[in-house]
């Protein structure tokens, strides 16, 4: 069913989803509220701006899984998944706790079996490491959608998307946002927290939709991004601290918004895959893990230099300009070392 045209545009979307998840870090400042500085207003837009850049990479984990059957036995699968996720994922995180105790962050008798489990599992020793327990749950699960029976692949993903939303999404979302007591008991647990997006971006990558549906799509997507961006700030204003009643990447809004903006940057990547700028977007997008894996340190780095205000815009939209390049440069040279090019796939 995926035609090899017709998946060309997963690159353009890659890269995309990578650079936009550097403009989040990079505006890091949006979760230290304050209702009198001007910086957190402008936090606020960016923040919703770009906050569907996770959601696009599960998605795009789904829609290239999806017909891993077809290419490879069920080991064959995993130990591809350890190879290009978890051993880079295990890697850093240790390179990380290295750097922290030259550093003198951590020290050598606080390090523990229970401290490693907690730091490398949950994230702890590098923050925004959570984005790999929900993708090695949707790894987790991709045998169970890729064993769906291609015919009836739109049937069952339409239910499960339909009734996943209305179940787990929306009920909870109107509870929430009108504070209202009533019991919520059911949930289709097979699409909770990210597995949604599997099916979600299969079905949004495989059907062809009127110019109509588009439309709609994209209206849906502006009201999902001003839901999420006058949302947050009312009730935050109202609270004195970061509300986060409409943020959330399993959140009514973050759906709606994302939806919409896959469909656009689908029919966009679509043009510019058959232009001169194919080429560019196919390299980018082989560094597009790297640029997650490696942003950390610029994030950690670029604060601590005196004449840098990461409250500025020059700083939160500037800034990844700079760390992209950096982060390509290292990523070509380690990738040139036999056994230690493991660590960036």
């Amino acid at each position: 069913m995926q035609k090899q045209e017709h998946i060309k545009y997963i690159p353009f979307i890659s890269s995309v989803a990578a650079i936009a998840v550097l403009f989040l870090h990079t505006n890091g400042c949006f979760w230290f509220f304050s209702a009198t500085e001007p910086y957190w207003k402008s936090a606020n837009i960016i923040e919703c701006f770009f906050y569907p850049a996770v959601p696009l990479f599960f998605m795009i984990s789904g829609i290239t899984l999806m017909d891993f059957y077809d290419r490879s036995t069920l080991k064959e699968y995993f130990i591809k998944r350890i190879n290009k996720a978890f051993i880079p994922f295990v890697a850093w995180s240790f390179i990380v706790l290295a750097m922290k105790l030259i550093l003198g962050r951590v020290a050598l008798n606080e390090i523990t079996l229970i401290y490693l489990y907690e730091g490398i599992i949950g994230s702890q020793i590098v923050n925004i490491f959570w984005f790999f327990a929900p993708l090695f749950c949707i790894y987790l699960s991709m045998p169970l959608f890729a064993a769906v029976e291609k015919t009836r692949r739109k049937e069952v993903f339409s239910y499960l998307v339909i009734i996943g939303f209305v179940l787990n999404l929306l009920v909870p979302f109107v509870k929430s946002v009108f504070n209202l007591s009533f019991s919520t008991p059911y949930q289709v647990t097979v699409v909770t927290g990210a597995l949604i997006w599997v099916p979600l971006g299969w079905l949004l990558h495989n059907c062809e939709f009127r110019k109509t549906t588009k439309v709609f799509l994209y209206v849906f997507a502006v009201a999902g991004l001003l839901l999420h961006i006058i949302g947050t700030y009312k009730l935050s204003m109202d609270a004195g601290r970061i509300v986060e009643t409409f943020k959330g990447y399993q959140n009514v809004p973050c759906v709606m918004h994302t939806s919409g903006l896959f469909v656009l940057l689908k029919d966009v990547g679509i043009r510019i895959m058959k232009g001169k700028m194919e080429s560019f977007f196919n390299w980018l997008s082989k560094y597009a893990f790297p640029i997650y894996l490696m942003q950390f340190i610029f994030l950690v780095a670029l604060p601590g230099v005196s004449f840098v205000d990461t409250t500025s815009l020059v700083y939160r939209l500037g800034a990844p300009f700079l760390i992209v390049p950096t982060i390509i440069a290292v990523t070509w040279l380690i990738r040139k070392i036999p056994v230690i090019r493991r660590i960036l796939p």
